[in-house]
């Protein structure tokens, strides 16, 4: 018997919901990006966005020999993804609906200064916060902690030539 299923109706129950309010949480792309590393292998991350592709390639009229070829699929894998959608397919069909035409992966795309500080985050959680929050301020707090930074570049013009003045009189 595996461990999940030690748990009862309930708390399984449960578990699930909690995960589809993470899902629901991420406020965008990046977000749910994120999330969605953190949560899953390599694999497992694949494994789901291969489903979902196959769904959209289905919906879209595509054969099950194409889809083989394009996506390095089993013809298995196909008519299972088939089946669900002849099932139960409302989940992918909704959302598929709402995916965009175009895909834009520049969530993927971060420096590697930007996942070394990810990876040792201990050490950078005052500038990751900081990012946090700047990325999910609206336009009003975005304004004003412009203002607070340009204060703090004032601030620093104005020791720069205290400095000067107190090594120029020396």
């Amino acid at each position: 018997m595996r461990r999940v299923d030690k748990l009862s109706k309930r708390e399984q129950d449960a578990m699930v919901f909690d995960l589809v309010h993470a899902l629901v949480q991420a406020q965008n792309v990046t977000d749910a990006a994120l999330f969605l590393q953190d949560l899953l292998t390599k694999s497992e991350l694949q494994i789901l966005a291969k489903r979902l592709r196959i769904a959209k390639l289905l919906l879209s009229g595509m054969t099950y020999e194409e889809i083989e070829q394009n996506l390095h699929v089993s013809h298995g894998t196909v008519a299972k993804i088939a089946a669900w959608l002849a099932e139960r397919g409302d989940g992918f069909r909704k959302i598929i609906e709402k995916l965009p035409q175009t895909t834009n992966s520049s969530w993927e795309e971060r420096s590697d200064w930007d996942r070394f500080k990810r990876r040792y985050s201990l050490y950078f959680w005052p500038e990751l916060l900081l990012e946090e929050i700047v990325k999910s301020a609206n336009k009003k707090q975005k304004d004003r902690i412009q203002s607070i930074l340009q204060n703090l570049e004032r601030k620093s013009e104005l020791h720069k030539r205290i400095e000067n003045l107190i090594h120029s009189k020396v």
